[in-house]
């Protein structure tokens, strides 16, 4: 999912270790670039060659880069690619099976685009941070240390972590939003700190102006969804969470349900625990039930709320463990 530190990981990596290679290129951002930058980067990265914005790759140079890769020990990290960028980086993925001291690196949202192109084995999922993890990072943010919690303030940095569910851009960019505030008084900051957790937790702007990075970054995923997909996002957002996933399928009965729960899973949407239970992260779930107010979708998961519309005839019963659809 966005946010969980892909780039920022494999940024570390390329810089611990591109020094070892004959050659090496980090291909940044790759979605929001066209494919011919993007082999010209490779071009004077790998083969020392560069060419101006207004001259065309020919077979020569696309030549001279596969050359390169497999005569070569080579690393290359692609980041952030995307369907449409895939099949035109799929030589640079190929190299890896013609040259075993060569080394790529992709990151992506979506597994289902790099099936095909990489070996399974190959795959890692970055986890989410462990509580002491989440913890440090959001200390180094906030008081610019790892260890020491400001007296006072320990509930709720307590809160504000949980609340974050591991998430290394949520605990940033909170810490960094609050350590502004660093100058006002202790009382008007727990305040503050109390009314951020509050917007953090609701999915809205943490100052109320354009949109934060950490939501900017989470609706991409769910921006590029099809309908039937956002509608199956948003189901879990709202009331699917914890959900046994074979009776989630039974409800929205539909031959394309599986397919499209598995397109969820790829992009690291959606998780089914051990117990088979249906997850999503906090923040996305947050963020789903914000879309859903806004789209004015007929989706309720809170009491009050739903309790009102029983009344006005409208439409869903929940409970922690059922789930009772009607139509009236």
């Amino acid at each position: 999912m966005g946010g969980i530190g892909k780039t920022t990981l494999s940024k570390k990596i390329y810089h611990l270790f591109h020094e070892q290679y004959d050659k090496s290129s980090f291909l940044e951002d790759v979605k929001s670039k066209n494919i011919e930058d993007l082999k010209k980067q490779l071009l004077q990265d790998l083969c020392g060659r560069k060419k101006n914005n207004v001259e065309v790759m020919n077979g020569d140079d696309l030549k001279h880069i596969e050359e390169t890769m497999i005569s070569k020990k080579v690393f290359v990290v692609i980041d952030d690619v995307d369907e449409k960028l895939i099949n035109d980086l799929s030589k640079v993925l190929a190299f890896q099976g013609k040259n075993r001291k060569s080394n790529v690196i992709v990151t992506c949202r979506n597994w289902g685009v790099l099936e095909g192109h990489l070996d399974l084995n190959g795959r890692f999922e970055v986890p989410y941070l462990n509580k002491k993890q989440a913890m440090e990072l959001f200390l180094l943010h906030t008081f610019h240390n790892t260890k020491q919690v400001e007296k006072g303030f320990e509930n709720i940095v307590e809160e504000i972590v949980e609340a974050c569910a591991g998430l290394p851009l949520s605990l940033e960019i909170m810490g960094g939003f609050l350590h502004k505030k660093q100058s006002l008084d202790m009382q008007t900051r727990l305040q503050f700190w109390k009314g951020a957790l509050k917007k953090l937790r609701t999915g809205k702007n943490l100052d109320g102006g354009k949109k934060d990075i950490l939501w900017q970054s989470l609706e991409i995923s769910y921006r590029d969804l099809d309908q039937p997909e956002k509608d199956m996002f948003l189901d879990i957002a709202c009331y699917f969470g914890g959900l046994k996933e074979i009776i989630a399928l039974q409800i929205w009965d539909s031959e394309s349900s599986t397919l499209e729960l598995q397109n969820l899973k790829d992009r690291s949407l959606v998780k089914v625990n051990k117990d088979g239970n249906l997850t999503m992260h906090d923040q996305l779930r947050d963020m789903g039930r914000k879309f859903a107010k806004e789209e004015e979708e007929n989706r309720i998961w809170d009491p009050k709320t739903n309790l009102q519309n029983l009344q006005e005839q409208k439409v869903v019963i929940t409970t922690s463990n059922y789930y009772l659809f009607l139509n009236l």
